[in-house]
This record gives C-alpha cells, structure tokens and sequence, in this order.
C-alpha cells in the first residue's frame, strides 16, 4: 500500500466517524478537539494497523497526540516497509 492510499483511508475513517468530508479534518488537532474518543482512537490504531501490516508498538501509540503524528508515523512505516 502506499502512503497517499493509506493516508486517503484514514482520513475517509475519520471524516466518517465524525461524519464531515475528509476536506474538513484538521490533522494538525489534537485527537480529542477533533472529537476522536477513547473508543474511535482504538478503532482508529487497528485500522492503521491494517494498512500498514503490522502492529504498532505501546510506546509509539502514547505519543501519538494529533492526526499528523498518526499520518507521520504510518509514512514511516511504510517506507520501512
């Protein structure tokens, strides 16, 4: 998968559990400003996961803050890939 392919899913996951258009996600929010709960953050890292085949470690999950750091880190990991 590429990066531009994985990044159009998650930012269609998100725009869709906060029910707007990926357009109007702001990826530079904090995942709770965006409206992502506790429950959509656990749902939004298997989904990740999925994409890129592979499980994310505890620590690299803690410090995921906003949408860009999920987006920094799932290109990453793909390029490793």
């Amino acid at each position: 998968m590429t990066y531009a392919n994985a990044r159009s899913e998650v930012l269609d996951w998100v725009a869709q559990t906060l029910g707007c258009e990926p357009h109007e996600v702001d990826t530079s929010k904090a995942l709770p400003e965006l409206g992502i709960d506790s429950l959509d953050a656990v749902h939004l890292i298997a989904t990740i996961e999925s994409l890129i085949q592979n499980e994310l470690p505890e620590n690299v999950i803690q410090r995921i803050t906003c949408l860009n750091d999920i987006l920094d880190m799932m290109g990453q990991r793909l390029a490793a890939a």
